[in-house]
């Protein structure tokens, strides 16, 4: 988009809006193309780029981002959030309106370089967006509520829309690697199908039947995984993986209980046994692309990664107190920072100890020990620790660009060196926006190349970036 001459840092208003149909290029402000110095902040902190409001993007004072991946047709638990898609920044803007709905919900396009508002899109009733884009399109589902069914792709350009109808009961939604894959078809009969293809084609790789099912009650957004080299169905008690590339069917297990998988790189899942009364986990099984049971254990401690980006395969993965290599399931090394220690309970049922580990970074994993309250550092080629400082301050894990993993909290946005443990830099946010309701501490970071940085609340989107000095 064509800068303005000489408003520079004046924000506009819908002046030069232009909104005569659905994909219409709407210009909601022109961005300071300058980066504001964030005040009290140290000199290595990245400075304010721009900034994005709801509500003046949406026209209602109400209006929220959220994440496309959760759909518009629910606001069940009202993340906010936004998929990144190189240069353009793609977020669902619309009023909560109190009854688990969201109203007049529209997908905007934000340029990531400007903040600018690109375009906006109505989007009402729709189940869920694929997180990656493919072919230039993020792609959605209507909800069942929509008819005719459809997978929907807005144009990450222009916002434009291509409808591509379907009599399929689609009840899950991925991408990636360019791909679509479409799961469909009636769970409670065991009647279920699993297409690869393309928006206009979904079925144009390949179409795979499965004899699984579950209660529609129990479908979750974690029903159809493709990011982790593998396929992997998730219906009820059962699990099945499959080969992303021609759809055969390369395993199946069950899911005892109440029991839970983690999928992680590469290929691998953790099958997290929990009994249902009390939600107590009795062990944790490892298995590999093929479904073969590479490492066990039996202890109630599980780990909840934020971040989980090792290296490459020759990182272990942690199960409980030790880490295990990933392509023979042998036991590398144990630490004892890695489970917290045995506390009393009020319930026979409830866990006594948990994992600590809340991001794998490259070959460091960050822990964190709210019983002990501190945060540690570990060597996860050796188990060696790096360094443990004691902490008050807790936070969300948000992201890591390779040298500083970024967390957040009510009161501002922090970033550590992981190897070392020391604070690189601290922006609170009332030093962004001394309007305390344009944050709230619960949003998305994603960490873009040359340490730029982008930002959601539900109110506001903020661009950081360095400072030139």
């Amino acid at each position: 988009m064509a800068s303005i001459p000489g408003l520079r840092g004046l924000i506009l208003a819908a002046t030069a809006a232009v909104i005569a149909s659905a994909g219409a290029v709407y210009v909601l402000m022109q961005p300071d193309d300058g980066t504001r110095k964030i005040t009290g902040t140290a000199a290595s902190a990245p400075g304010l780029g721009w900034s994005v409001d709801a509500a003046a993007t949406h026209g209602n004072a109400k209006a929220e981002f959220r994440d496309p991946r959760a759909g518009t047709e629910y606001d069940m638990g009202g993340s906010p959030g936004f998929i990144d898609a190189g240069d353009t920044l793609l977020a669902v803007v619309g009023v909560s309106a109190g009854d688990m709905s969201v109203k007049e919900p529209m997908l905007v396009g934000i340029d990531a370089e400007t903040g600018a508002v690109r375009w906006r899109t109505p989007a009402p009733h729709l189940e869920g967006c694929g997180g990656a884009p493919v072919d230039g399109r993020l792609v959605c589902v209507t909800a069942p509520s929509a008819e005719p069914t459809a997978l929907v792709g807005y144009d990450i350009a222009s916002g434009q829309v291509t409808r591509t109808p379907t009599d399929w009961q689609v009840f899950a939604l991925a991408t990636v690697d360019n791909h679509v894959y479409v799961a469909e078809g009636d769970v409670e009969s065991d009647d279920v199908r699993v297409h690869s293809g393309t928006l206009a084609d979904p079925a144009a790789n390949w179409s795979r039947s499965f004899a699984m099912g579950t209660s529609w009650e129990d479908i979750t957004s974690d029903t159809l995984d493709v990011s982790h080299g593998q396929g992997l169905l998730n219906l009820g008690v059962q699990l099945a993986g499959f080969d992303l590339g021609t759809g055969a069917s390369t395993w199946t297990t069950d899911l005892g209980g109440c029991s839970r998988t983690i999928a992680t790189s590469t290929a691998l899942v953790e099958r997290i046994n929990t009994e249902c009364s009390g939600y107590h986990v009795t062990g944790t099984d490892l298995f590999d692309r093929t479904g073969r049971v590479l490492a066990a254990t039996d202890s109630e401690a599980t780990h909840s990664l934020s971040i989980d980006r090792p290296t490459d395969d020759t990182v272990p993965v942690l199960l409980a107190d030790g880490a295990y290599d990933r392509r023979t399931g042998k036991r590398a090394w144990t630490s004892p920072d890695l489970v917290t220690k045995p506390r009393n309970t009020n319930s026979d049922n409830s866990n006594a100890t948990t994992g600590t580990a809340t991001a794998i970074l490259g070959d460091i994993a960050l822990l964190r020990d709210s019983d002990a309250r501190n945060m540690t550092g570990l060597d996860m080629r050796t188990g060696h620790r790096l360094w443990q400082l004691e902490t008050e301050r807790y936070g969300t894990v948000l992201a890591w660009d390779g040298h500083v993993v970024v967390l957040t909290d009510t009161t501002g946005l922090w970033a550590i060196d992981p190897r070392s443990g020391t604070t690189v830099w601290d922006i609170p946010f009332l030093a962004v926006n001394n309007n305390r309701d344009a944050f709230d501490g619960s949003g998305q970071l994603t960490a873009r190349d040359n340490g730029r940085y982008v930002y959601t609340s539900a109110r506001t989107m903020i661009g950081l970036r360095p400072i030139d000095h």
